[in-house]
């Protein structure tokens, strides 16, 4: 909504005329260029997606520097060109690109010369190109934009997310459709600074964690101006979120139509011992008696009128030995030795 009123009430060209020349005082306002091969172009492409303009420049010599030919890159693994290409962000990635170009370059013309895409024209470039596996369409429409001079406005996820935050594309829009709509407020010699500084922006350590932030709602080409003053300011400390109420307690509900089922009750416990019967032996309460409590004597127990006398507590007497028989004299029998 913001954008379209914006797009209405004020000149796209303005706007980024304005932006260029904010971004100049924070960069400069030289542009580089570069004088490369078509395939060198392509594989700086690959190094320059998402990176400074210096560290792409760096990371391509290196790599040449470090490989006896353009051939050795090619059937290197992606590990080895992922360490070569360390300092450049998704490193892994931009290894795996070059490998693919160099490939199809190789295996479409049996060398690594590539200058016949220059005489092509801007629809056959472009089929041509997109018969390459794992080429991005920044590297696409880098390599159109400087080989053939085509107006495009390139842009890669870090230009896309800088210029979603600041109001220049709306927030939806991916990259294809992102380049369209700058496309008709920037002049074909005018894309080529843009981009630029766009990239020195959306590359700069301090406002990167700033970009993180998206609004909620486009904002309008209109509020580009203040959204770079915002920019270049210290952050806003957001106001702390206030803590949610304690939850009250959860009460358990019962189910209502299935009672629930009572406990069984526990066992009952075994039924106290019978204390013992008077008809016992007297000795044998005080043999019990003595043994709970050793320190103390048994009290002596009281004899009964028909049984005999009770014998102290302690070691039970001996009883007295059977009286043995007189053994019997043996007869011979006669007949008998």
């Amino acid at each position: 909504m913001g954008t379209a009123k914006a797009t209405k009430a004020a000149d796209k060209s303005q706007i980024c005329r304005k932006f260029v020349q904010t971004l100049q005082k924070l960069y400069g306002k030289s542009v580089p260029k570069i004088e490369l091969s078509v395939l060198e172009t392509m594989l700086f492409g690959v190094c320059l997606e998402d990176n400074p303009w210096s560290q792409a420049e760096a990371s391509l010599k290196k790599l040449i520097a470090s490989y006896f030919d353009l051939n050795e890159i090619r059937v290197s693994s992606i590990s080895e060109l992922e360490q070569t290409l360390a300092p450049l962000k998704d490193a892994d990635w931009k290894g795996l690109r070059i490998r693919a170009i160099l490939r199809y370059v190789f295996e479409s013309t049996y060398s690594y010369d590539y200058e016949k895409l220059r005489r092509q024209t801007l629809e056959q470039a472009l089929k041509t190109l997109k018969k390459i596996q794992e080429m991005s369409p920044f590297v696409r429409d880098f390599i159109l934009h400087e080989i053939l001079g085509s107006h495009v406005v390139c842009l890669d996820n870090s230009m896309l997310t800088a210029a979603r935050w600041l109001g220049l594309v709306p927030l939806k829009s991916d990259q294809h459709d992102a380049s369209e709509f700058l496309k008709g407020g920037l002049k074909k010699a005018e894309v080529s600074e843009f981009c630029h500084l766009l990239r020195c922006l959306s590359t700069d350590p301090k406002f990167i964690p700033r970009f993180a932030d998206m609004p909620d709602q486009d904002l309008g080409m209109d509020m580009v101006p203040e959204r770079l003053v915002e920019l270049q300011n210290p952050p806003k400390k957001k106001p702390a979120k206030p803590a949610p109420p304690p939850e009250p307690p959860k009460v358990e509900k019962t189910a209502a139509k299935k009672p629930a089922v009572p406990e069984k009750p526990a066992a009952k416990p075994a039924p106290p011992a019978k204390p013992v019967a008077h008809t016992k032996p007297a000795e044998a309460k005080d043999a019990k008696s003595a043994a709970k409590v050793p320190s103390k004597a048994a009290p002596p127990a009281k004899p009964a009128p028909a049984k005999a006398p009770a014998k102290p507590a302690g070691k039970p007497a001996p009883a007295p030995a059977k009286k043995q028989a007189p053994a019997k004299p043996v007869t011979k029998k006669p007949g008998k030795k």
